[in-house]
């Protein structure tokens, strides 16, 4: 590959989220991971790992308690901002269109924190959650050009993480994992043309 094809491809990348219901093909599920798990990682440490769900049932779980946790959120939102919050807070779940979601999911590695021990500063322990973020982030923008490079659709999304709590539930998530992102991946519907 080149610096053409590769700027290509990534001028060319948008985000979708409106998916035909066709799955995936396990090829390309393996495609798309064979090419995140090439990402670096901060600290030299690769806390990190990607949940691939397909399954419709718990993809449906997981956009019910995001709708859910975001009608409790609208209740604590002031009267005047309810309707802009209600606008935007109907995207945090439309990963449910997708037939496969890739969610980059990781621990954080508090090496600095521990050796330190009374002496760390809020700013090291800010420092060390911020790294494995970073590192997500190179993993999703992998699986993003992955999916255009494959012509399929897909989209990172943040904001169904306010049922963050509730997901982990769903997804059996270990104890001391954080999710990332959930990047909803499939073929894109007409309208939302890869």
């Amino acid at each position: 590959m080149n610096y053409e094809a590769l700027y290509s491809l990534s001028k060319e990348r948008h985000s979708c989220r409106d998916f035909e219901p066709t799955p995936l093909t396990e090829e390309q599920i393996r495609q798309l991971l064979q090419l995140a798990r090439t990402a670096p990682f901060a600290s030299g440490r690769k806390n990190w790992d990607i949940h691939v769900v397909t399954d419709r049932g718990i993809i449906d779980r997981m956009a019910a308690a995001v709708d859910q946790e975001s009608d409790v959120l609208r209740e604590k939102v002031a009267p005047e901002y309810a309707g802009m919050f209600g606008g935007y807070a109907r995207y945090f779940s439309l990963f449910k269109k997708a037939p496969a979601l890739f969610i980059p999911v990781f621990r954080v590695s508090p090496t600095l924190k521990i050796l330190l021990g009374d002496h760390c500063t809020p700013e090291i322990t800010t420092m060390e959650r911020d790294n494995m973020v970073k590192s997500i982030s190179c993993v999703a923008m992998l699986i993003l050009l992955g999916a255009q490079s494959l012509g399929l659709g897909a989209c990172y999304m943040t904001g169904g993480l306010v049922a963050e709590k509730k997901l982990k539930e769903i997804l059996q998530m270990p104890s001391g994992q954080e999710i990332g992102a959930i990047i909803p991946v499939g073929n894109p519907a007409k309208k939302c043309s890869a």
